[in-house]
């Protein structure tokens, strides 16, 4: 590959589209807003375990994933499948790959909801490179907030797994493109009391840099690892921790942070129900 295979499964989603319709391709390339659509990178497998591939991919059986938040894509995509296989072959980064199948899952924002179990602790899998977007607060030496920002960048980039910024990213997606509305106003209060908190990485999360392409000087950091995070016994709430699983598994399709559409920010997430801990808790009292 080029590059991190994330940039090459964004390129085999434009081209998918464009094949099929080339002035939506176009339009979804040159949009300015949030992208409706994520991509995974190009996955190879060691025995049954799904690797995600960086600069190198081997070959073998590979998969990529796409989540599509808008209709007039999806049936784009419909398209492609019904009409446009071709000789069943796909460019992938520089070489070509035969399509073997082709699956695929309809998830609905208000099952999402409906299903959401409360947790009070979770640990999510940073499996690609993963960095939040913030917008700074600057200040005097009086501890005065800055009026004039013009000589300051508008946002600056977090390479770090804070439950806040993380939220924030997957609750964007949600309230732009879900047909189930919610109001989080009252969530992110909450979160921004400090409900959320890191409680570790044993193994530690490391940082890495993807570039988009060798030669350009477009690239970006990000970490990886296994964090655990919990919630403060004090402010527990068993409808915000409800949303708090709602939004993880809803995540799992959009990605978090930045860089969505180049495999960026794909995780895995393994709570802890409170039905679990009280089960727990159970075993303890009757051991006891």
């Amino acid at each position: 590959m080029q590059s991190f295979s994330g940039f090459a499964s964004r390129g085999l989603f434009y081209n998918i589209i464009r094949s099929v319709d080339e002035e939506l391709a176009s339009l979804v390339h040159a949009g300015k807003g949030l992208a409706p659509f994520s991509c995974s990178p190009v996955y190879s497998f060691n025995g049954e375990r799904r690797v995600p591939c960086f600069s190198k991919i081997s070959r073998g059986l590979l998969e990529v994933y796409f989540t599509v938040f808008d209709e007039k894509l999806i049936n784009t995509l419909i398209g492609f499948i019904q009409g446009k296989l071709g000789g069943g072959e796909i460019s992938l980064g520089r070489g070509v790959a035969k399509l073997n199948s082709i699956f695929f899952t309809e998830i609905f924002y208000e099952k999402l909801y409906e299903s959401a179990e409360p947790v009070e602790s979770f640990k999510i899998n940073f499996i690609t490179p993963t960095y939040f977007r913030s917008s700074p607060i600057e200040f005097n030496e009086d501890s005065s907030r800055i009026s004039d920002k013009k000589a300051f960048t508008p946002y600056k980039f977090i390479v770090f797994p804070d439950p806040v910024l993380m939220f924030k990213s997957i609750i964007r997606v949600w309230r732009f493109f879900s047909d189930y509305k919610i109001d989080f106003k009252d969530f992110i209060n909450w979160l921004e009391s400090g409900s959320v908190v890191v409680s570790g990485y044993p193994q530690g999360i490391k940082t890495r840099i993807v570039y988009e392409h060798p030669t350009t000087n477009k690239w970006c950091v990000g970490f990886t690892g296994e964090v655990y995070f919990t919630i403060i016994k004090e402010l527990y709430d068993i409808e915000m921790s409800r949303l708090v699983d709602m939004l993880l598994k809803f995540a799992e399709y959009s990605n978090v942070g930045g860089g969505k559409t180049a495999g960026l920010g794909v995780i895995k997430y393994s709570p802890k129900s409170l039905t679990e801990l009280t089960d727990r808790n159970s075993d303890h009292t009757e051991l006891g």
